[in-house]
Order: C-alpha cells, then sequence, then structure tokens
C-alpha cells in the first residue's frame, strides 16, 4: 500500500505544471573569461553564444531536456588573440534560464576547431538570479585545439567499403573508401602528440582493422600525410 502511494505521489508530482515564471526584460549581464589548451595555449577566434531557454515545467521536481524551451541567442562573439570572451547579454523577458555556449558542432565538411563544443550553465535553475543581472566568470584551460591533415590514401584492396575513424574527426567528415586507387580525405588533429588513424572493414564476415601513426605535428595548420593500403595490412578483430 505504501509502495502504491509513493507512486501516485510520484506521478501527481511530475505532472504537476505551473505557468513558467520568467524573468523581466533589460536585465544586463556580463559573461566573461579566458580558454586556453591544456598546455596554456590561447584558444583565439572561438565562438561563444549566450543561449535563452525557457523552463515551461517549474511546477514538478523532476525537470528533463523536453522541458527546456529554446528562446533566442541573446549575444554572442568571439575569443581574441589571448582567448579572452567578454559578452553582455540583455534579458528578453521570454525566458527564465541561461546558458554560454563555446563552439558549435559543425557540419559536414565544415572544419573542426575544438574537440568538443560544450556549455555551461549560467543559471543552475529556472529563475536563479546569482549572476543575472551581475557577473559570470567561466576560464577553462582542457580545450584541445584542432587542426586539418589532408590524407592522400593509395589503395590496392579486394574488399571493400573501408570505413575509416579518428577520435578526434566526426564521422560525418569521413567517408568510405569504395575501390582502388587514389584518394583524398581531411581528419582534424591536435599538434602535440601523435596521431593514430585507423581503418576497419568486413571481410568472410570477420571484422578487420588497421592503424596507422604520425608523428606530432608541432604545426598550427594544414598538414598532409601519405598512406598505403595493402591487404596485408589487415587483421582480424579478436
Amino acid at each position: 500500500m505504501r509502495n502504491k502511494l509513493l507512486l501516485v505521489l510520484l506521478f501527481a508530482l511530475m505532472g504537476c505544471k505551473k505557468d513558467a515564471v520568467l524573468i523581466k526584460s533589460g536585465i544586463e549581464t556580463r559573461a566573461f573569461g579566458k580558454l586556453t589548451d591544456y598546455r596554456d595555449k590561447p584558444i583565439s577566434n572561438l565562438k561563444v553564444k549566450v543561449g535563452e531557454f525557457k523552463i515551461t515545467n517549474s511546477g514538478s521536481y523532476i525537470v528533463s531536456y523536453d522541458d527546456y524551451e529554446f528562446i533566442d541567442w541573446v549575444d554572442s562573439t568571439y575569443t581574441n588573440t589571448e582567448g579572452n570572451y567578454d559578452s553582455v547579454f540583455k534579458t528578453s523577458g521570454k525566458g527564465n534560464f541561461y546558458r554560454l555556449f563555446f563552439s558549435e558542432r559543425t557540419k559536414e565538411k565544415e572544419p573542426q576547431v575544438i574537440w568538443d563544443p560544450f556549455f555551461i550553465d549560467i543559471t543552475e535553475s529556472s529563475n536563479d538570479m546569482k549572476y543575472i543581472g551581475k557577473e559570470f566568470e567561466f576560464n577553462t584551460v582542457n580545450l584541445i585545439e584542432l587542426y586539418p591533415c589532408q590524407i592522400t590514401f593509395k589503395v590496392n584492396l579486394q574488399t571493400f567499403p573501408i570505413t575509416p575513424s579518428h577520435n578526434l574527426t566526426y564521422p560525418s567528415n569521413l567517408k568510405n573508401i569504395m575501390g582502388n586507387g587514389t584518394s583524398v580525405q581531411t581528419i582534424y588533429i591536435q599538434k602535440y602528440l601523435k596521431e593514430t588513424f585507423n581503418l576497419y572493414r568486413t571481410k568472410n564476415g570477420k571484422i578487420q582493422s588497421t592503424t596507422y601513426e604520425f608523428p606530432a605535428s608541432n604545426v598550427e595548420g594544414i598538414t598532409y600525410q601519405s598512406i598505403t593500403v595493402e591487404e596485408s595490412d589487415f587483421k582480424d578483430v579478436e
């Protein structure tokens, strides 16, 4: 009986919705900070945006992703050569929750700038006024800045397709290799450490892979690699 009562109470709380209370318009808030990579190099020309949301299920103890209604971008800026950003945004009167977004998930064939775009909440909950009307500072030293690396594949195989994979490159920026010959693809790498690049295929019902390594580029810009892909490179995945 007790468990049934708890379930009834839980569903009642989940279903209890109130009209969202909004933060009044025209309140100015400053968001600022510095962005660097994990070796203290400033990240310049990185887009920073402030998103305004309305939490619509403010009457419930349980707030889900669906309860966050995006209203608009209320400000945007870019980091300067020192990695600093400084933004002053105004509340519109249509929202009650604010997030700071760093970079954007790129579309297919668009250059990747960092791994990986992320956001940080300025407000911890709806109508949280801890920073609204004041200042919000966020700094980070954990970013991975990315640079293009153009790979030329020279392929001499019997079994296709071949699926390329790289841990810092979005799969949407990579295309299957469908036949022999020469092809070119671009991956996105950091500059400090060696890189590994993988190719996968299925042959005779078994998944096979091969791995290629590049030395650290130490270059802030495009680099080039060439890979010759032979049958003997592939091994069965255990």
